[in-house]
């Protein structure tokens, strides 16, 4: 099971696309803290719990988080399950003390970057306008020189776009390995946009597949994904997310919401599917769930619809106020990265490329290094 705690509302970032709302200072008090780590044990039918640090900017909160995980670890153990501590954080407050912490619980570490400076500094500078991404970039290579398990998340934006490529190969040379590009859906893509992306995308495969023929082995969604799809005839359940059911959110009031993304001021009712005081609202979930993961009749109808993202509950709600329905926004960057997935992928694979068949194909230790 996953939950996330939304730690504060606040953040010293003004991201231009940012989907969590007005900034304000609200952090999650210690009790509640406690109180959603009873309940997500006792909601979880999994041997594993893990505890994800989110916001606003998780790392403004660096004592509450260390008092929820000397809480949660011992409490976890009580009940036989292992704590897997992980945080979102926007890399720019990685000090010293931040770090020690990260060590000693153990984090996975999600980044939010948007790539080389031009990318990042278009989006995501700091609440008074100076650059951030001299900042993230010096503390992301120590989160790498001392080796921990990262992830760099980098949003599409109209603003950006032109960089995608560019902000690939700079993570890249970085020595990021896990690699996702997330579209801002609800940025202003108009036609010319949409041709920036579209020539952004098939300039990003182009090196994509690039680095595959340096023998560098790449994980990059969401092509990476894609691929996947293609190989196994689709998504499979076990790939859907889990939202509202071993996917949960509790923010600093102790509403409980199904996805991190829903939480933003913790003032919508419409996606608010409980509290801690009285526990899940089951029929209300059961029933968000059932809307998000059923394809409409247009979606329903579409060759490429067990490759795509309609049941993404968050994004749904995002672009249309409808957690099951998905928006036409939604739909064409699926098209798009499914298209430019397949292109890569069938040259790849017909250049015979080893480290992409190693990848994708058939299990490292039955293929001889590649030269």
């Amino acid at each position: 099971m996953k939950l996330t705690l939304f730690v504060n509302h606040n953040c010293n970032l003004r991201c231009s696309y940012c989907y969590t709302g007005r900034k304000f200072q609200r952090p999650m008090p210690l009790d509640v803290a406690r109180r959603a780590i009873d309940f997500g044990l006792a909601e979880s039918t999994q041997p594993l719990l893990v505890l994800s640090f989110f916001g606003g900017e998780p790392m403004l909160e660096p004592r509450l988080i260390e008092q929820v995980l000397e809480y949660a670890g011992p409490a976890a153990e009580a009940r036989g399950k292992r704590l897997f501590p992980a945080v979102a954080t926007n890399g720019t407050l990685l000090d010293k003390r931040r770090l020690d912490l990260l060590h000693r619980f153990r984090f996975q570490v999600q980044v939010s970057l948007d790539g080389c400076a031009a990318a990042q500094d278009a989006t995501r500078r700091f609440r008074n306008g100076r650059s951030s991404s001299a900042r993230i970039e010096r503390n992301l290579r120590r989160l790498l020189d001392e080796r921990f398990r990262v992830r760099v998340v980098s949003v599409i934006d109209p603003a950006n776009v032109a960089h995608l490529g560019e902000s690939f190969d700079y993570l890249m040379d970085l020595g990021v390995r896990h690699i996702h590009f997330s579209p801002n859906y609800c940025g202003p893509w108009d036609d010319e946009a949409c041709d920036r992306f579209e020539a952004a995308l098939r300039d990003l495969g182009d090196r994509y597949a690039a680095r595959f023929r340096a023998g560098e082995d790449v994980r990059l969604d969401p092509l990476n994904g894609k691929i996947v799809t293609h190989l196994a005839e689709g998504y499979k359940e076990r790939n859907l997310c889990q939202f509202g059911q071993q996917e949960l959110s509790v923010a600093p009031s102790g509403r409980i919401y199904p996805c991190d993304r829903l939480v933003c001021e913790d003032d919508n009712d419409e996606v608010c599917i409980g509290d801690l005081d009285r526990g899940l609202d089951t029929a209300k979930r059961d029933e968000m769930v059932r809307a998000k993961n059923e394809p409409d009749e247009e979606c329903a109808s579409c060759e490429l619809q067990p490759r795509c993202m309609f049941w993404c509950g968050c994004a749904n709600f995002e672009t249309t106020g409808d957690v099951g329905k998905a928006s036409p926004v939604v739909c064409w960057f699926e098209r798009c990265f499914i298209a430019e997935s397949d292109r890569v992928a069938n040259v790849l694979y017909g250049e015979k490329n080893a480290v992409f068949l190693r990848r994708f194909y058939v299990p490292e230790v039955e293929l001889p290094a590649s030269r």
